[in-house]
């Protein structure tokens, strides 16, 4: 096909919640309300003040447009109950298959999830429609929102290249995240429903290097370990209150494939409590319930040795785990680990509280 050909279109695409559409001239005014706003165009390209003269200068070519174009920049809008809430867009290559994808929200609809819903729709309209064999996006670093929704639909941290990219006046670093079309179908295709049968395994030389290869998405690497921390941490232990820990190492398999790792360092007369040293739930099997099903399975090992109490630590910032500590019980001590936050769970016999 050559640039600028217009495709056989689906839009507008429908959503469970959301309407994409050919963005026209005639919303230059609410695209250039939303990009002028400060907050919205801080991690963004383009500078301030951004006018509706600028909006027309994206917008008046569309006016035509029945679909994506190949060869150049496509914008859709995003409709919320007959409401423009942001976009998202699509630069697809000249040969049709390489496409970089963007999103733009309105502050007001930020937090509740458009944006990976409208990215999601996008993306599937790409590999599955047009053929695109690669998807890719950049971005600031510091945008960890942003991360999250490129992890959400499918894209995996590829490389962050320092001072490699001019954005207004000041050389910057630059991330790339991407998918190629066989793992973006992957990514879509994964296990989603709460797995029927989870169980803790001992780390043995048969399978630690299937539970090696788990890993959490980039922008949680601020509050979880690598599975490489984590087995050097297990080789040489860190010295806490003037002797080594002894930690004791658990896979989580959930129907027959492993999708968590649990760590914890055992009481010792130097540990008088059980501390939860890591907890690494594979990005692919995240919100199914197995953090939840891997605790309560640890609740009852150490409910069963006699232990009264469970410690664990978490860097307290926005995207951690706070949350689903405090929400299992994790009571803070008013303690400090370094710059993470000390909770303790009271164990308690599940069984006994049921005949009570």
């Amino acid at each position: 096909m050559t640039p600028a050909e217009p495709l056989p279109t689906p839009y507008p695409i429908s959503t469970e919640r959301l309407l994409l559409r050919i963005m026209r001239s005639t919303d230059a005014e609410v695209f250039a309300a939303y990009r002028n706003d400060p907050e919205v165009a801080r991690h963004q390209l383009w500078d301030l003040p951004f006018t509706e003269q600028d909006a027309h200068g994206v917008l008046d070519d569309q006016d035509e447009l029945t679909d994506l174009v190949i060869g150049g920049w496509t914008q859709l809008a995003v409709e919320q109950d007959g409401e423009v809430i942001g976009d998202v867009c699509c630069n697809i290559d000249e040969t049709g298959g390489i496409a970089e994808i963007g999103y733009t929200l309105s502050r007001a609809a930020q937090g509740h999830g458009y944006a990976t819903e409208a990215a999601t729709a996008l993306a599937e309209d790409l590999v599955e429609r047009i053929g695109v064999g690669r998807l890719y996006a950049e971005l600031d670093p510091v945008n960890v929102a942003s991360q999250r929704v490129l992890e959400n639909i499918g894209l995996s941290y590829e490389y962050t290249t320092k001072h490699s990219f001019l954005w207004r006046g000041e050389w910057t670093d630059n991330m790339g995240y991407g998918a190629t079309a066989e793992e973006w179908r992957a990514w879509r295709d994964r296990p989603s429903s709460p797995p029927v049968d989870v169980h803790l395994v001992p780390l043995t030389t048969t399978n630690a290097e299937a539970y090696g290869a788990l890993r959490t998405h980039h922008s949680q690497k601020r509050f979880v370990a690598t599975m490489a921390d984590s087995f050097a941490d297990a080789l040489f232990p860190e010295v806490v209150n003037g002797a080594p820990a002894v930690l004791r190492t658990y896979g989580v398999e959930a129907d027959g494939e492993p999708v968590a790792f649990v760590m914890i360092a055992e009481v010792t007369p130097a540990h008088p409590e059980p501390f939860l040293w890591r907890l690494l739930v594979d990005r692919r099997h995240q919100r199914r319930g197995i953090g939840t099903r891997a605790l309560d399975l640890l609740h009852d090992v150490l409910l069963a040795e006699g232990c009264k109490t469970l410690q664990t630590s978490w860097y307290d910032a926005p995207g951690g785990p706070r949350s689903f500590y405090l929400r299992h019980g994790f009571v803070e001590t008013g303690e400090m680990l370094g710059e993470e936050t000390i909770g303790r769970l009271a164990l308690a016999d599940r069984d006994a509280d049921l005949l009570r």
